[in-house]
């Protein structure tokens, strides 16, 4: 499934999987994804405010294997398995709630 980036006022943010170009902005503008950019923080605000400008491309090459390492890690680490790998997403950024 391609990989796709959500950027905010023009930074990367969060990679994620989605079938089409077309759902991935669907889903950055409507899904889970806009609620997990207001919940998780960085700097102790929002990562997003909810108000700046939402992009959404394809990943780089880098970008991908970010995404692949960080779902290789997960796995690793027991929080999930190959079937959850379509509704994983990545962030690009260090946020505050990372662990």
């Amino acid at each position: 499934m391609p990989l796709f980036v959500i950027e905010i006022s023009g930074e990367p943010i969060l990679v994620f999987p989605e079938d089409t170009l077309a759902l991935a902005q669907e889903e950055a503008a409507t899904g889970n994804v806009t609620e997990a950019l207001q919940e998780f923080e960085r700097n102790g605000a929002p990562v997003w405010d909810g108000e700046a400008k939402l992009t959404v491309r394809e990943a780089t090459a880098d970008e991908t294997a970010h995404y692949d390492a960080g779902f290789a890690e997960a796995m690793e680490d027991g929080e999930v398995s190959d079937e959850d790998r379509d509704e994983f997403a990545v962030f690009l950024i260090e946020t505050d709630d990372a662990e």
